[in-house]
């Protein structure tokens, strides 16, 4: 019996309904040997959870649909190593979104009506979307976008949770806005990130090109230009604008962890967000030690390793366990000064 083949038809029957208890205490037992296991099952289910709202389980076959995804990802020679093999097996396995969007606008009744569309990125990776005007935006691991199926004439406007970074597409006549909770990005044609995590005290703006206007709480407006960082503190309510290096706060969409210089609490923060891990420092002496490294699409496990090999450390590692069925809680660290 193929395992991967056996493994894969548990995740779509659990993911769709049709698990017995003998087949999820089987997907359960595989879940728990490892995190690689772990990781491949929650961007699966991840992504099942985020397209239920957007899509009327009547019109479509999602379990035939994801049947055919896994497919053909097995008929792929995949590099042996673990990490790219997950990597790669988790862009392919996003095209399901934009495949079952079509499906959807295709089957569709009342193509008059403007309806909003909701892409989510697991966590461990991101997504690429492209919008109806031709704009471009890579969701960061755990973050949502709505956008509608088609923008009205004199508004582009999309929702975001989480962190994307946008090319948006020149239209000066129809404005586009990235409305968050706390700030809105208003732009005709240009680059920038976006930070916005509702647990985060933080929001911040970083520009790549062109110029936006940025408001805060609908009231306080300026303008940022290349190379210009604003970020908010919804505590203190105050905002800071620095000049700074823009590509190292959107690395991430080319598969990289950059840091320069920062403290370790921000570097275990943003690892954590990723890999929806809480990650706690437990010695405050350690958590504004400035920390320089890059990471290239490491599984967590081998971020953790480094960071213990190359900075003055120890975590400890609290083992998973289920709160209910196969939902998981979520996974934590603790990390100590090392003692000498």
């Amino acid at each position: 019996m193929n395992t991967d083949n056996y493994i894969e038809s548990l995740v779509i029957k659990y993911l769709s309904g049709h698990c017995t208890e003998e087949e999820k205490e089987a997907l359960l037992s595989w879940i728990k040997e490892s995190e690689d296991n772990r990781i491949q099952f929650e961007a699966l289910r991840n992504i099942w959870q985020g397209l239920n709202p957007a899509f009327n389980p009547e019109e479509i076959d999602d379990q035939k649909a994801l049947n055919s995804i896994l497919n053909k990802i097995n008929k792929l020679h995949w590099t042996q190593h673990p990490v790219v093999v997950y990597w790669q097996r988790s862009a392919a396995i996003l095209l399901l979104p934009l495949l079952l969007s079509l499906i959807y606008l295709l089957v569709s009744k009342e193509p008059e009506n403007i309806t909003l569309q909701e892409v989510f990125a697991p966590y461990g990776t991101f997504v690429e979307v492209n919008l109806p005007d031709n704009s471009k935006v890579w969701l960061n691991a755990g973050s949502s976008l709505k956008y509608p199926t088609r923008f009205t004439k004199g508004s582009r406007k999309v929702t975001l949770q989480g962190e994307a970074f946008f090319e948006v597409e020149s239209d000066p006549e129809n404005p586009f806005t990235v409305h968050t909770a706390r700030v809105d990005v208003r732009a005709t044609g240009t680059a920038f990130n976006v930070e916005a995590y509702p647990k985060d005290s933080m929001t911040s703006v970083t520009m790549v090109k062109g110029r936006i206007g940025m408001a805060i709480n609908q009231q306080k407006r300026f303008d940022l230009f290349p190379g210009e960082r604003a970020s908010f503190n919804k505590n203190t309510l105050q905002c800071k604008i620095e000049k700074t290096d823009p590509y190292k706060w959107y690395a991430w969409k080319d598969g990289l962890m950059v840091f320069r210089d920062d403290p370790l609490e921000y570097v275990f923060k943003r690892v954590g967000q990723t890999f929806n891990v809480e990650i706690v420092v437990m010695d405050k002496e350690i958590a504004n030690q400035p920390y320089r490294a890059t990471f290239k699409q490491e599984s967590l496990s081998e971020i953790l390793r480094l960071l213990q090999l190359s900075a003055p450390i120890r975590y400890v590692n609290y083992n998973q366990e289920t709160a209910n069925e196969l939902a998981l809680k979520r996974r934590k660290v603790e990390v100590y000064k090392l003692k000498k």
